[in-house]
């Protein structure tokens, strides 16, 4: 999962330097290398992170990649091997990225294409959230084993939110979300009640 926040429970950050080393190790154990991530911080602040924004750039061929890896892992956990797979991620309206996974995969019973819709939104009280996730994978029974397999967990990933607020000591919430050229920028921000 992105931005799993079971990392920052064991060691929040007392400062900014701190916070920006916690946010590139959460990266780079989920295989993003080059996630670039700045601070502003506010004018006035004395109260350690409050107010702190962070802004984490994300190149969307790592995103893509990362796709693929769990797309795959997921896959071959019920002996499916996926020959391809694209991630597409466009955005029309702010806060919410419309992602489309689109695969093809071999098993003992053939092969099939699955095209995976849905959307991942920000949220008013601060977490991201997937949402209308769906599959098509056409007709037959080899597409009806891959719904059975693929719907359940759309669902989980729908069911559950990307929410880093739930932190003792170090509470981010989402402040943003956006396609810039080839990459996804995620905002986070500090919530005011933070101190050294």
């Amino acid at each position: 999962m992105l931005l799993d926040p079971s990392i920052l429970q064991n060691a929040a950050p007392a400062s900014v330097e701190e916070a920006l080393l916690l946010a590139e190790k959460l990266f780079s154990e989920i295989g993003v290398q080059r996630a670039q991530i700045v601070s502003s911080t506010p004018s006035g602040n004395v109260s350690g992170l409050a107010g702190v924004s962070f802004c984490v750039t994300l190149p969307l061929n790592e995103l893509e990649a990362l796709a693929q890896r769990e797309l795959e892992a997921v896959a071959a956990e019920q002996g499916i091997k996926v020959d391809r797979s694209e991630l597409r991620i466009t955005q029309e309206q702010p806060g919410r990225l419309d992602v489309t996974i689109e695969g093809d995969a071999k098993a003992f019973l053939g092969s099939l294409t699955v095209r995976v819709t849905g959307a991942l939104t920000l949220q008013a009280d601060g977490t991201l959230r997937f949402e209308e996730m769906r599959m098509d994978a056409g007709a037959g029974m080899f597409a009806g084993m891959a719904g059975a397999l693929v719907r359940p967990k759309l669902a989980k990933l729908q069911a559950q939110p990307i929410d880093l607020r739930r932190t003792d000591g170090f509470s981010l919430r989402f402040t943003g979300l956006r396609v810039v050229n080839t990459a996804v920028e995620v905002e986070l921000t500090c919530d005011g009640h933070l101190s050294n």
